[in-house]
C-alpha cells in the first residue's frame, strides 16, 4: 500500500535525479552548456575573482632582460545567492485513490513531476536572458496612455499596489519615475492594467517591457544584467571599464526598421571581436523575430543556412561557424553573442527537496486536504569574463508590431 512515507521516498530516491537533469540539461542549450560551482560559495554568498588587464603576462624579452611583470588586476565582487524554488501539490483524495495501485500512483506522480519541471524550466529560462527583475509582460504604447493591455493569461501576474518599470531594449527605463497598478479589469482575453501616471509614448519600432520593480534582488541576474546602464555586479561602470561587455545599436526607429542582415551580424562580430581582442564566441542567441529577418536575407542572397544540434539536444543553425539559437525567451530585437565557457552557476547545492525538521518532504497545507513538496536551489548565474560577451539590439521586424 502507498503511503506518505512511500511516497516521500520514490521523490527522494527516484524521481530526483530524473528531475533535476531535465531542469539543468534541457531548459536552455546555454544552461546545458556552462558548469556548476560551488567552490566560490562563503556562507550564503558568492565570492568571484574577475581578472582583467593581464597584457603583460607573457611577453618576449631580451635573453638576460627583465622577466615580463604581470599587469592583472582582480576585481573580487560579492553577489548574494538567489532562492529558487518549484513546487506541487498533491491532494489527499488523490493518494488514497492511488494508494492501492502501484502503477496509478506512478502515472500521478510522474504527471506532477512533468508539470513541475515544465514550470521550473520556464521560469529558469526567462531569469537566464532576464536582468534580475521579473519581466511581466511585454506591450506597445505608441500614444501617452494610463492603461495599458495584456492578454488575460498575464492578468494573474499583476496586482493592485505593484510597482512596475517600463524598460527599452538597452535595458533603461523608459521613463525616470516607475508606475504603480491601480486597477485590473479582465474581459474575454484582453486584460487593462491601470497606472497611476501616464506612460510616455515610444518612439523606437520595438515595444516596451514591463518590469516588476520589487523583485529586483530576488530573482537571478541573467544574460542581460552585464548590460545594465551603470553598474554590473555593484562595480560601477565608469571605474572599470576594462572588464565591461560590448554592446552596439541596430538603430531602429518607428519610422525607420531596420531587420537583421547578415552584414549587421558580421559587423557586429567583428566589433565585438575586436573589443575582446580575438577570444571566441561560442553561442549566439536571439529572439525569433530577429532569426526570421535573418533568414529572409540569407535566402535572398542564395546563402545556405545550415541545421546544427546544440548541447541538451536543441536545434539551431550555424552563423560564419557559430551556433545560434532562437528562443522567444530572448528579448525582440536583441542578439547576444556569448562566450560560455566564462559563464558558470554558482551555487550552495543543487535542486534539492526542501526538507522539514522531521524530514518530512511532503507537507500538509494549513486547512487544505493537500499535500506539498517544493524543490530548492540556492544559486546565481555570475559571468568571470563580461569583456568577452556582446549584445545587439534595436534590429526590428520590418512591420511595427502592436
Amino acid at each position: 500500500m502507498i503511503t506518505i512515507n512511500s511516497a516521500e521516498s520514490a521523490l527522494k530516491n527516484i524521481y530526483l535525479e530524473t528531475v533535476v537533469n531535465d531542469i539543468n540539461t534541457k531548459t536552455n542549450p546555454f544552461l546545458t552548456m556552462i558548469g556548476e560551482n560551488t567552490k566560490t560559495i562563503a556562507e550564503k554568498d558568492a565570492r568571484v575573482p574577475i581578472r582583467h588587464g593581464n597584457d603583460s603576462a607573457v611577453a618576449a624579452g631580451e635573453e638576460a632582460g627583465a622577466l615580463p611583470t604581470s599587469t592583472e588586476k582582480i576585481a573580487e565582487i560579492v553577489v548574494p545567492l538567489k532562492n529558487i524554488f518549484g513546487s506541487f501539490q498533491i491532494t489527499d483524495k488523490a493518494l488514497k485513490a492511488a494508494q492501492n495501485s502501484p502503477g496509478a500512483f506512478a502515472s500521478l506522480i510522474g504527471g506532477e513531476m512533468r508539470n513541475l519541471v515544465s514550470i521550473a524550466q520556464s521560469n529558469l529560462n526567462r531569469m537566464v536572458y532576464g536582468n534580475g527583475m521579473k519581466r511581466l509582460a511585454t506591450v506597445d504604447i505608441t500614444t501617452a496612455t494610463q492603461t495599458f493591455t495584456v492578454p488575460a493569461r498575464d492578468a494573474s501576474k499583476f496586482f493592485v499596489g505593484q510597482r512596475i518599470s517600463f524598460n527599452r531594449l538597452d535595458n533603461v527605463p523608459h521613463m525616470a519615475d516607475v508606475r504603480t497598478v491601480t486597477s485590473i479589469a479582465v474581459s474575454g482575453n484582453v486584460a487593462t492594467i491601470g497606472i497611476d501616471q501616464n506612460v510616455v509614448a515610444n518612439t523606437v519600432h520595438e515595444s516596451l517591457f514591463v518590469y516588476d520593480v520589487d523583485s529586483l534582488g530576488v530573482e537571478m541576474n541573467g544574460i542581460d544584467s552585464l548590460f545594465t546602464p551603470e553598474t554590473l555586479y555593484n562595480l560601477s561602470k565608469a571605474d572599470y571599464q576594462a572588464i565591461m561587455p560590448f554592446e552596439q545599436d541596430g538603430g531602429s526607429t518607428r519610422t525607420t526598421p531596420n531587420p537583421l542582415s547578415e552584414d549587421d551580424l558580421l559587423d557586429f562580430l567583428y566589433n565585438l571581436e575586436d573589443h575582446n581582442r580575438g577570444m571566441a564566441t561560442d553561442i549566439i542567441l536571439t529572439h525569433p523575430v530577429v532569426k526570421k529577418a535573418l533568414f529572409d536575407d540569407l535566402r535572398g542572397t542564395r546563402s545556405n543556412i545550415d541545421v546544427t544540434e546544440l548541447a541538451g539536444g536543441f536545434k539551431g543553425f550555424s552563423f560564419n561557424g557559430i551556433p545560434m539559437y532562437a528562443d522567444v525567451r530572448c528579448l525582440p530585437g536583441t542578439v547576444y553573442a556569448l562566450n560560455s565557457d566564462s559563464f558558470a552557476m554558482h551555487q550552495l547545492c543543487d535542486w534539492t527537496w526542501l526538507e522539514g525538521e522531521d524530514g518530512s518532504i511532503l507537507r500538509p497545507m494549513s486547512g487544505k486536504p493537500v499535500y506539498a513538496a517544493t524543490l530548492v536551489k540556492y544559486a546565481e548565474l555570475i559571468c568571470e569574463k563580461p569583456f568577452l560577451q556582446g549584445k545587439l539590439t534595436n534590429h526590428s521586424p520590418t512591420v511595427w508590431r502592436g
